[in-house]
């Protein structure tokens, strides 16, 4: 029996990486080109082109379309504010991608486009792709010199004139804890960020934490979560001001396979799922949400009163938050989510 199943697994690889059509014919689970992508980074150093290097971090700058942008090395980021386009002191808002990510991946992608078609922010993609591939212990590894190299380039932003009062750093899976560093640091020169979003920090080696202490409610003026892989890829536990739990805040999300082979694309889409659920928040999704002690209480109604999840989340909210999301796009029920 193990020998057959072995075999299937085997054949499953191999459809997919050499396209053979024996395979394809004994394959039943759902998968792509893109399948095995974040496998095959995990044995890559770098990014093409990319060195290992804290100098090498960069820092995006999106103007009116996914295309029309320029990256600044970290170590000049302030050449960003001679920008024409740039307004200091308009909103900014500071992306970090997660492990094995870059820049054109579809979540960098999506999140991009959806700030540009909001308009109110000056869009910064955090670059630091250059560290976060590799074996997950490495990178873990690189968390804490990466977050103080970012929080250092924004202090020398803010002291040119960035606008500290409209800044907002959001982080996805190990991004999350990049920019809660960051954070960490500015608050100890005497720059408190004033909002800091999870989404779906990073669980393994940060619950316990192995280098570094993860991102928590001390990290800025307003820390908001949205948990949607809790215990697997994200976390499981209350680590902001306000959690905000969708569909329980684990797997399986709505729309997400119930099975699907470890670290490949699909096996990552409840994981996923936090960032399309924050960048259709930005585009006006209406994800209302209610205050309740845990998920069965939700299902209950025995809830205290509602709330939004996402890009209008309240500043003053404390507390764990409960929803219930569509299985495909538009995501967001309105007030339906919330009963």
């Amino acid at each position: 029996m193990f020998e057959v199943k072995f075999k299937r697994y085997y054949c499953l690889v191999i459809s997919v990486l050499t396209a053979s059509a024996e395979c394809q014919r004994e394959s039943s689970l759902p998968l792509s080109k893109d399948s095995f992508q974040q496998i095959q980074r995990i044995f890559m150093p770098t990014p093409r082109g990319r060195k290992a290097e804290l100098s090498d971090i960069r820092i995006n700058y999106y103007r009116d379309s996914v295309r029309n942008h320029s990256y600044y090395r970290i170590q000049d980021a302030v050449s960003l504010l001679s920008d024409p386009t740039f307004e200091r002191q308009k909103p900014t808002v500071i992306y970090v991608h997660g492990y094995v990510e870059v820049t054109s991946d579809e979540s960098g992608a999506t999140l991009v486009q959806a700030y540009i078609t909001n308009g109110g922010f000056n869009i910064l993609f955090l670059d630091w792709s250059n560290l976060a591939f590799g074996d997950y212990i490495s990178v873990l590894f690189n968390i804490k010199p990466v977050g103080h190299e970012v929080g250092r380039a924004i202090l020398r932003l803010l002291k040119q004139g960035l606008n500290i009062q409209g800044l907002h750093m959001v982080g996805h899976s190990m991004g999350a804890h990049v920019a809660a560093v960051a954070a960490r640091l500015m608050k100890a020169r005497g720059y408190t960020v004033p909002r800091l979003t999870a989404l779906d920090a990073a669980h393994p080696g940060f619950y316990p934490p192995i280098q570094t202490v993860p991102i928590n409610s001390k990290d800025a003026d307003f820390v908001d979560v949205i948990h949607t892989d809790g215990g697997w890829f994200g976390a499981s536990a209350s680590i902001g001001h306000a959690d905000f739990w969708p569909n329980d805040g684990m797997a399986k999300q709505p729309g997400c396979l119930p099975f699907t082979l470890p670290l490949t694309f699909e096996n990552f889409c409840n994981h996923w799922r936090s960032w399309q659920y924050w960048a259709e928040s930005v585009n006006g999704g209406n994800f209302v949400a209610r205050k309740c002690d845990n998920y069965d209480d939700f299902l209950r109604g025995n809830c205290y009163g509602t709330a939004y999840m996402g890009l209008a989340a309240a500043p003053e909210l404390r507390g764990n938050y409960y929803l219930r999301t569509a299985a495909q796009e538009p995501f967001a029920l309105g007030e339906r989510g919330a009963v």
